[in-house]
């Protein structure tokens, strides 16, 4: 007889949604923590391609669970640059430090939040990969590749290919943008960037790319190192005029660089769709499963925000024991974090599709001071204006 276990909730992924979703999960209702099990097909510290950033209102979220992100190794970016072909505006913290955003590595910092979630008395599985799930009149089946587990509650919290979310959404179109990236050495004596300075710029939107190309500083086996990439959100419909690979590859010999000389590696991010379905009975969705920023492809705040309202969820579902989680896309929906998604979806439609350079170069180049003020009053800081709201 096959063995089947049980447990309160299962929460599929030990990402930074998962965990996240964990950990506020203790605070809210400490008395499912040994009752909750969260499945992770990978072992920590496990590769993780993403750029890094580490926006203010990722930390806002990890100080409300009493998480300082200093303790892993990291750069303090001194000014983000949004540039056109190299010109443009500069913007840096204001309320949460001198300084514009922090850069981790992710298998560093997803490895560290693991860790707070074990110190916390949760139980992880590692190397163990979800194969299917079905509801049943009592909660949720989860099939994997060890065997039968049994939950009331399932959160998919696995990734922009979730498996919980196709068991819930089997056809659905696709929202989905594309990123590639490299890892640098870091040679200060041969770019004309800063070294402590991130880099966006939006070059390559006349090309039909709806996006940019990016250059971090980061940290790697406590060595300085550059984190390039290119960023396509794929929101509209056209097609580039050129590859993703050929437009890296040409922002990078501008630095003397070649993209042969380096390890490419690219990854999916599902981008944020007010219209889509992020819950079903006994089944809820965080993170780039439930769908991350669209504009600029940040996900790490998102991860991170997406878990407390998930929390919450669980919560009130075992209080009344409703687990029809009716109400948690209008929670999203109707917060800060879910406006700013919004607009951020919205605004990808709109700017990407104005492939003009002399537009471009007009906007990243005269226009600084409006974007810093929408961008500060509408698309980040929804932290800031969640804690306003709440007082």
């Amino acid at each position: 007889m096959t063995k089947v276990n049980y447990y309160d909730v299962i929460i599929v992924g030990a990402g930074p949604a998962g965990i996240s979703t964990a950990l506020h999960l203790a605070n809210l209702a400490p008395y499912l923590v040994p009752r909750t099990l969260i499945l992770e097909k990978a072992a920590h510290p496990r590769p993780k391609l993403c750029g890094g950033g580490i926006l203010p209102d990722a930390e806002v979220v990890l100080c409300q669970l009493g998480l300082d992100i200093t303790e892993i190794p990291h750069v303090d970016v001194d000014w983000a640059n949004f540039d056109y072909d190299g010109k443009g505006m500069s913007m840096r913290g204001k309320k949460h430090g001198n300084f514009a955003f922090r850069v981790i590595r992710r298998h560093e910092f997803d490895a560290w939040l693991a860790s707070k979630a074990r110190e916390r008395g949760f139980l992880i599985h590692e190397n163990i990969t979800v194969k299917s799930l079905a509801a049943t009149g009592t909660g949720v089946a989860v099939t994997t590749d060890q065997g039968m587990f049994h939950a009331a509650v399932v959160v998919g919290a696995d990734g922009s290919n979730s498996v919980v979310r196709r068991a819930i959404i089997p056809h659905e179109d696709l929202h989905v943008a594309r990123l590639l990236e490299i890892v640098t050495e870091s040679r200060p004596e041969k770019s004309f960037h800063k070294q402590s300075d991130s880099y966006f710029d939006f070059v390559v939107i006349p090309q039909g790319i709806q996006g940019y190309v990016w250059d971090f500083p980061a940290l790697e086996k406590g060595k300085p190192v550059r984190v390039r990439g290119i960023f396509d959100s794929n929101v509209l419909s056209f097609k580039a005029d050129v590859p993703l690979r050929f437009a890296l590859d040409e922002e990078l010999g501008r630095h003397g660089l070649h993209l042969s000389d380096y390890k490419l590696e690219g990854h999916p991010i599902r981008w944020f769709d007010a219209k889509s379905i992020f819950s079903a009975p006994r089944i809820l969705l965080v993170g780039d499963a439930a769908g991350a920023d669209a504009l600029f492809g940040e996900g790490i705040s998102i991860a991170l925000g997406y878990g407390g309202f998930a929390a919450q969820a669980i919560q009130d579902a075992f209080t009344a024991n409703d687990f029809s989680f009716r109400g948690y896309k209008r929670s999203i929906l109707q917060a800060e974090m879910g406006k700013a998604l919004r607009r951020r979806t919205w605004m990808a439609r709109f700017f990407y599709g104005l492939r003009s350079a002399r537009f471009q170069a007009f906007v990243w180049r005269k226009m600084g001071w409006f974007i810093e003020w929408a961008m500060r009053a509408f698309f980040i800081d929804w932290t800031r204006r969640q804690e306003k709201r709440a007082t």
